[in-house]
């Protein structure tokens, strides 16, 4: 879809919305990343993978690996609060090593492979270096993260505890990981927002996520649109 045209539909998609609504979307989009992404691997419960989904998207994490082996997931919009709506989600259901296809796939993309581990003798999330984008794998609720996701990892971090108990609920792990990573980010010199084209190819499609039947409203003013380059 070339740039006049994205243009020509956010401006007529746009003339539905509030200005309020309009801001509200703006102010998102400035706070939205990629610079840190989130694979969950085979999560039992449904309900923490949409909890960590929802403490994610309000903290402005855009993309969402979900690795399915033995459990399906399902979005739960009671849990997730309507954060799906917002947020990309990458479901790989189950392959011979799906943990290898998605995180190969992240590292050519540039991504620093990063799993949470109980071993105390793992970095301590703070001290966590953040020079390239960072793709952190949180494991399955029993048995945590695979064998293979931890060869592929470029390291793994821990979340420093001082009472008896070894390790939090993934949900809560996932909260203080990615509250931290994102702190980090915004308090050191690293280009972690959106670029021109992602701004324009969310704004775009959030707006049209505020509409009913987006599609039928889109062929008219592509038609439209498409009228005007030929007068």
């Amino acid at each position: 879809m070339d740039q006049g045209l994205n243009q020509f539909l956010i401006k007529k998609f746009g003339d539905f919305l509030s200005e309020e609504r309009k801001q509200f979307i703006e102010t998102a989009l400035q706070n939205r990343t990629e610079y840190i992404r989130v694979v969950l691997e085979d999560i039992a419960d449904p309900h923490n993978t949409n909890a960590i989904i929802r403490t994610g998207e309000g903290l402005g994490i855009q993309h969402y690996h979900v690795i399915e082996k033995q459990n399906a997931f399902k979005i739960g919009r009671g849990v997730s609060r309507g954060a799906t709506k917002w947020v990309d989600i990458h479901q790989h259901e189950n392959s011979e090593n799906p943990a290898a296809l998605v995180l190969g796939g992240l590292k050519q993309k540039g991504y620093k492979i990063v799993v949470t581990s109980p071993d105390r003798n793992a970095t301590p999330l703070q001290k966590l270096k953040i020079n390239q984008p960072i793709a952190l794998v949180l494991g399955n609720e029993q048995e945590g993260v695979s064998p293979e996701a931890i060869q592929m990892a470029d390291e793994s971090i821990h979340i420093p505890m001082y009472g008896f108990t070894e390790s939090f609920n993934v949900s809560v792990a996932a909260a203080v990981c990615l509250f931290n990573l994102i702190d980090m980010i915004r308090e050191n010199n690293i280009n972690w927002q959106f670029d021109e084209q992602q701004q324009t190819k969310y704004r775009l499609g959030w707006y049209k996520k505020c509409m009913a039947r987006p599609d039928d409203y889109e062929e008219f003013f592509v038609k439209a649109y498409q009228s005007t380059q030929f007068q």
